[in-house]
C-alpha cells in the first residue's frame, strides 16, 4: 500500500509539472520595474507586450502564437510581462511610443530597451525572433557594430527594420546614406530597397497626419520636410493651402500625394526585385492612386508566384485588382485560385464581386451567398445583404481608399 501510495505521489507531481509545463508562459504578475528586478536575479530580459481589449491581432497573438509550446519554453526563458495599454500601461505605453497594437518590447535587466516586435507574428517566426534578441543578436547591438563596421550590411538592415518600428524614418535615411557613403556605393541595390522602405514610412506618416490635419481644420501647426516623398506636400504647404477652399483642400492634397508617391516609385530596382519586393512596391503604388502600375506588379508578381502563393496573398492581389478596375479576367483566375486553396467567405466575396462586375451575375450570387452561410453574425448580414443587391441588380460600388483622401471635415467653418 505504502508503495503504491508513493508511486501515486510521484505521478501527481510529475502530473504536476507536466501541467505547470504546458501552462508556460506564466505572465510575471508585477510591474516594469519588478519584471526588471526579476531578470536581473535570473540573468536574462523582460519581454513587455502591450495589448488592447478590443485588439483582434492581440487575441490571434495570443490563441496562435503564446500557446505554442515551443513558444512557451522559450518565453520562460525570460520575464514576461502583459501589459494593457489604456488601462494599467498606459502611461508606459505613451513613455515608449507604443500606438500599434501588440508591440512587444525588449528590455536588459537595467532597463535599456534591446529591440521591439510590431504586430502579430505566427509561431515560427516569433519563435526566431525572439530567440534572436534573447541571444543579444538586437537592433541595439547592430547599432554598435555600424561604428564599428559602417559598412556592415546585415547591420544597416537590421538598423533600419529596428529603426522604422520606432517610427523614426528620418533617423533610418540618416544611417542609410551615411552606408552608403561608406560603402562608395558598391551596395547600391542594398541602400534602394532600404531607402524606399524608410521614405514611405516617412510619406505614410506624413500624409496621415496631413488628412488628420485636413478633417480637424488645421487646428494646430504642420511642418512638412522638404524632401523626396514629401516635397509637394511642403511646396502646396508653403504656398497657402489653408487659405483656399475645402475642396480646393482635399483636391490638392490629394495630387500632392500622387506626385510625392510617383518619386518614391522612382527609387526601387523593380528589374532586379524579389516577389515579395514586387509585393510591397505593387502595394505603395495601389495605396497611392497608380493603379496602372499596381496592376503591372501584381500580374508580375503572380507570374512569378502563381497559384503557389499563400492564398491570403492571391485574394490580396485579385481584391485590389477589382478595386482598381484592371485586369478584371486575371482577377477572376487568381481569386478562383484562393478560393479553391481556402474557401472561406473572404475569399468567396472577393471572387463573387468580380463576377458580378463582369456580369456572371448567378455565379456571383452564389458565391455571396456561401459568404453569408459561413459567417455569423454582423458578417453574415452584410453578406447576405451584398447577394440581396446582386439579386435586385443593383450597382456594387467598391472603391480604393485613395479615392477618398483625405477623408471628410469633421467640423464646418
Amino acid at each position: 500500500m505504502r508503495r503504491e501510495c508513493s508511486i501515486l505521489i510521484v505521478l501527481a507531481v510529475l502530473g504536476a509539472a507536466a501541467c505547470q509545463r504546458e501552462g508556460l508562459p506564466v505572465w510575471f504578475d508585477g510591474n516594469l520595474e519588478s519584471a526588471l528586478a526579476e531578470a536581473e536575479t535570473r540573468d536574462t530580459v523582460v519581454m513587455a507586450e502591450f495589448y488592447t481589449d478590443w485588439c483582434n491581432w492581440c487575441r490571434r497573438l495570443s490563441t496562435d502564437t503564446f500557446s505554442n509550446p515551443e513558444v512557451r519554453s522559450e518565453l520562460a526563458k525570460l520575464v514576461a510581462l502583459k501589459l494593457n495599454a489604456e488601462e494599467g500601461g498606459a502611461e508606459l505605453a505613451s513613455r515608449y511610443g507604443v500606438d500599434s497594437y501588440p508591440t512587444m518590447i525588449f528590455f536588459d535587466a537595467r532597463g535599456n530597451e534591446m529591440e521591439r516586435i510590431l504586430g502579430y507574428l505566427p509561431p515560427e517566426k516569433f519563435l526566431r525572433r525572439v530567440q534572436r534578441i534573447r541571444t543579444g543578436d538586437t537592433f541595439l547591438a547592430c547599432l554598435r557594430m555600424l561604428e564599428v563596421e559602417p559598412g556592415n550590411v546585415d547591420a544597416i538592415e537590421r538598423s533600419v527594420e529596428g529603426l522604422l518600428e520606432r517610427s523614426d524614418p528620418e533617423g533610418a535615411i540618416s544611417r542609410i546614406e551615411a552606408f552608403h557613403q561608406a560603402t562608395d556605393g558598391e551596395q547600391l541595390e542594398v541602400c534602394r530597397r532600404l531607402m524606399f522602405s524608410a521614405r514611405v514610412e516617412l510619406h505614410t506618416r506624413v500624409y496621415q497626419r496631413a488628412a488628420r490635419l485636413y478633417r480637424q481644420g488645421w487646428d494646430r501647426g504642420f511642418e512638412v520636410p522638404d524632401t523626396d516623398g514629401t516635397a509637394s506636400l511642403n511646396r502646396v504647404i508653403g504656398e497657402g493651402l489653408m487659405d483656399r477652399t475645402v475642396e480646393e483642400q482635399a483636391k490638392l492634397l490629394k495630387s500632392a500625394r500622387y506626385d510625392d508617391a510617383a518619386t518614391l516609385l522612382e527609387i526601387p530596382d523593380l528589374e532586379s526585385a524579389s516577389p515579395d519586393e514586387l509585393l510591397d512596391v505593387a502595394e505603395f503604388a495601389f495605396s497611392n492612386g497608380h493603379f496602372d502600375l499596381a496592376a503591372e506588379l501584381y500580374l508580375r508578381w503572380y507570374d512569378l508566384e502563381g497559384a503557389a502563393a499563400p492564398a491570403d496573398n492571391l485574394n490580396d492581389v485579385a481584391w485590389r485588382l477589382y478595386l482598381s478596375g484592371r485586369e478584371l479576367d486575371q482577377a477572376t483566375t487568381i481569386a478562383r485560385q484562393s478560393y479553391a486553396a481556402n474557401p472561406d467567405p473572404e475569399t468567396a466575396d472577393t471572387l463573387a464581386r468580380i463576377l458580378y462586375a463582369r456580369g456572371e451575375v448567378e455565379e456571383a450570387i452564389g458565391f455571396e451567398e456561401h459568404a453569408g452561410e459561413t459567417s455569423d453574425g454582423s458578417r453574415r448580414q452584410a453578406f447576405e445583404t451584398i447577394a440581396a443587391r446582386m439579386a435586385a441588380g443593383e450597382k456594387i460600388e467598391d472603391h480604393p481608399t485613395f479615392d477618398s483622401y483625405p477623408g471628410k471635415r469633421r467640423r464646418q467653418f
